[in-house]
C-alpha cells in the first residue's frame, strides 16, 4: 500500500476546512487546524508534506506561523491560500519561506496541481519514452530575461513542474539532481553548457529579443509530451497573453491585454481561465511574484530578521 502524502489545512473557517477534507482526502491524508497555534502543535509532532495556510486568523497570523516555522527549524512546503490579494503580503510570505501564494477564490484544479507539484517533486524525472511517466512533466527554464523566465514559469506550472533559473551555473546545478522533460534556454552558450553535461538534453531555444510564443510554446509542449500523455497545448489568445505579460509584466492591465489580443475583457477572462485555471489578474500577479523570487532569496541570505512571534518562548 502506497504511503500517502500528508496535507495540513489551516484556516479559521470550519466550512473551508471541511471542504479541503472532502476535496483532498481521496488522494492525501488531510489534517486540519483552526488557527496558527494549533497548526504549530501538529507540525512539531507530525511530518507534514504540504501546509495550506490562511493569512488572517485570530491569534497567530499566517505570517506569524511562517516566521515560527523558520525559527523552529521545521521544514515543510507551505502554500498560502488567502483572501488578501496584496503584493506586499505575498512577497513577505515568500520571503518567510512560502512556496506559493494563491488568492481566494481559487480554481480547485490549480490548488490540486500545486499540491501535486510539491508532493511529487522527488519522483523520478525520466521514464522510458515508450510509456507515459508517473511523474509530472518537468521543464527547466534558463534565462536572464526576467519577463521571459517568469511568464513561462507560471504558465508551464499549469502543465507540470518547473525549475526557473538565471544562468548556466544554476542550470547545471539543477541537472546534477534531475533530468527534466525539456530545457528552455535563451542563449546558445547555455545550450552548449547543458549539452556538455547532458548530451541528449531536449533543448528548446527562445530568442529573448523577440520571443515568438506562437512557435515557442508548441515546441515546449511537444517536448513535455514525450513520455507524458495528454499535456495540454496553449491555444487561441493564450500565447499572445503570455507574450504581452512577458514584455510588460511590471506595468500592464487586463484591459491592455484584452486590447492587444482583440477580445473583450469578459471573453478573455473566460477563454484564459478555461485553459489556465486561473484568472488573467492572478496570472499577472504570479508572474510578478516569480520575477521577485531571486531578489527575495538574496535578501533572506543577506539579512537576519527579528522574530515577529516567538512560538518557542510561549
Amino acid at each position: 500500500m502506497a504511503i500517502r502524502s500528508v496535507v495540513l489545512a489551516v484556516d479559521d473557517d470550519p466550512r473551508l476546512l471541511d471542504a479541503y477534507q472532502a476535496l483532498l482526502e481521496a488522494r492525501y491524508e488531510v489534517l486540519t487546524a483552526p488557527d496558527g497555534r494549533a497548526a504549530l502543535d501538529i507540525l512539531q509532532t507530525r511530518t507534514v508534506d504540504v501546509v495550506l495556510l490562511d493569512m488572517l486568523m485570530p491569534g497567530l497570523s499566517g505570517l506569524g506561523v511562517l516566521d515560527a516555522l523558520r525559527h523552529l527549524g521545521i521544514e515543510t512546503n507551505v502554500i498560502v491560500v488567502s483572501a488578501v490579494n496584496d503584493s506586499e503580503t505575498a512577497l513577505e510570505a515568500l520571503r518567510l519561506g512560502a512556496c506559493d501564494y494563491l488568492t481566494k477564490p481559487f480554481h480547485l484544479s490549480h490548488l490540486e496541481r500545486t499540491i501535486r507539484r510539491l508532493t511529487e517533486h522527488g519522483a523520478p524525472a525520466v521514464e522510458p519514452p515508450s510509456r507515459p511517466s508517473c511523474a509530472l512533466p518537468h521543464a527547466l527554464i534558463v534565462s536572464a530575461d526576467l519577463g521571459l523566465r517568469a511568464s513561462l514559469a507560471v504558465a508551464l506550472r499549469t502543465r507540470g513542474r518547473v525549475d526557473a533559473v538565471e544562468d548556466a551555473g544554476a542550470a547545471l546545478a539543477v541537472l546534477a539532481r534531475t533530468r527534466p522533460s525539456v530545457v528552455v534556454v535563451s542563449e546558445d552558450a547555455v545550450a552548449t553548457a547543458v549539452r556538455g553535461q547532458w548530451p541528449a538534453a531536449p533543448i528548446v531555444v527562445a530568442d529573448p529579443r523577440r520571443p515568438d510564443f506562437e512557435t515557442l510554446l508548441p515546441a515546449i509542449i511537444q517536448a513535455l509530451g514525450v513520455g507524458h500523455a495528454d499535456v495540454r497545448h496553449f491555444a487561441g489568445p493564450v500565447p499572445r497573453v503570455i507574450a504581452h505579460v512577458s514584455a510588460h509584466f511590471r506595468r500592464t492591465t487586463v484591459e491592455a491585454i484584452a486590447a492587444t489580443v482583440g477580445l473583450s475583457t469578459r471573453r478573455l477572462a473566460s477563454v484564459f481561465a478555461e485553459q489556465m485555471e486561473m484568472t488573467v489578474t492572478e496570472y499577472m500577479a504570479q508572474v510578478k511574484l516569480e520575477a521577485e523570487r531571486p531578489q527575495l532569496t538574496k535578501m533572506v541570505r543577506r539579512h537576519a530578521f527579528s522574530t515577529v512571534t516567538s512560538y518557542r518562548a510561549q
